[in-house]
């Protein structure tokens, strides 16, 4: 599926995906999507059930306020 195609179906989630495909810039752009929420701490529960080895991407459909922090890392650099 790809992700303006998610954003559309999904509006205001928070969403676990397993990004299959990447556009220049690393951003995924064809994503199979594992769980939708609207509740953030169920997306990243289930993200540390996800087996290693895959690139998986947390997205929010909906417009985000205020101040965030966003964290990224690759696991073969820790």
């Amino acid at each position: 599926m790809k992700v303006s195609e998610l954003k559309k179906k999904f509006k205001n989630k928070w969403v676990l995906a397993e990004v299959l495909k990447e556009n220049e810039l690393n951003q995924p752009v064809e994503v199979r999507p594992i769980i939708v929420s609207k509740d953030r701490d169920k997306i990243y529960k289930k993200l540390g059930e996800q087996q290693l080895g895959k690139l998986y991407a947390t997205l929010y459909t909906g417009k985000i306020t205020g101040a965030f922090i966003l964290c990224l890392y690759n696991e073969n650099e820790i």
